[in-house]
């Protein structure tokens, strides 16, 4: 499903979450489907005892289905909840979208972002990954976990920020106008 955009609103950035923890996944994919072909291999070959070969035709597709489950549960699960998670920065909002079947969406309005933080552990740093910590004020914050290159992506949020327009609410400039009374402004109020 692609995010729907408001009027005059981009996409600045569009990342999935740091690849490291594909490591494991893959490398248990690759386990499976070594262990799946040797126990075809072993049980393909002839001179096994009669007692053991009348269960092959039970034994086989069931220690295959099980492999199967397997792979479905430690391979196939994380490569999918990997692959549709996004990080997404338009020049507006900060979004988080994750889910499989079912999808979630977290949405920042950038003017409502205090304040950045990035966090990286020793395993973030060697892939680049880290923790973003958006601080929302009234002691309200959220965290988004294995945001890859997170300084660059970091970055790319302020520069977002800095970009929105100056309106009433930020700069405070011709307030009273806004409330329908012109104010003559002297040197004295300026002080």
């Amino acid at each position: 499903m692609r995010l729907r955009l408001h009027a005059g609103e981009h996409v600045i950035v569009s990342s999935r979450p740091q690849s490291r923890y594909l490591v494991w996944p893959v490398l248990l994919g690759l386990m499976l489907t070594g262990a799946a072909a040797y126990w075809l291999g072993w049980a393909g070959r002839t001179g096994h005892a009669p007692e053991f070969a009348a269960w092959l035709p039970t034994l086989v597709p069931t220690v295959l289905i099980l492999l199967a489950l397997m792979f479905l549960r430690w391979v196939l699960y994380p490569l999918l909840k990997w692959s549709s998670t996004r990080f997404v920065l338009t020049n507006r909002r900060l979004v988080f979208r994750r889910g499989v079947l079912s999808q979630r969406e977290h949405d920042l309005p950038l003017p409502g972002i205090y304040q950045l933080d990035s966090s990286q552990s020793l395993a973030d740093r060697l892939f680049g990954g880290g923790t973003l910590t958006v601080d929302l004020g009234r002691d309200r914050s959220v965290q988004y976990r294995d945001v890859p290159h997170i300084h660059t992506f970091k970055e790319y949020v302020v520069g977002a920020i800095e970009e929105l327009p100056m309106t009433v609410m930020f700069d405070g400039v011709d307030m009273d106008l806004e409330l329908g009374r012109e104010t003559e402004w002297t040197d004295d109020d300026r002080r």
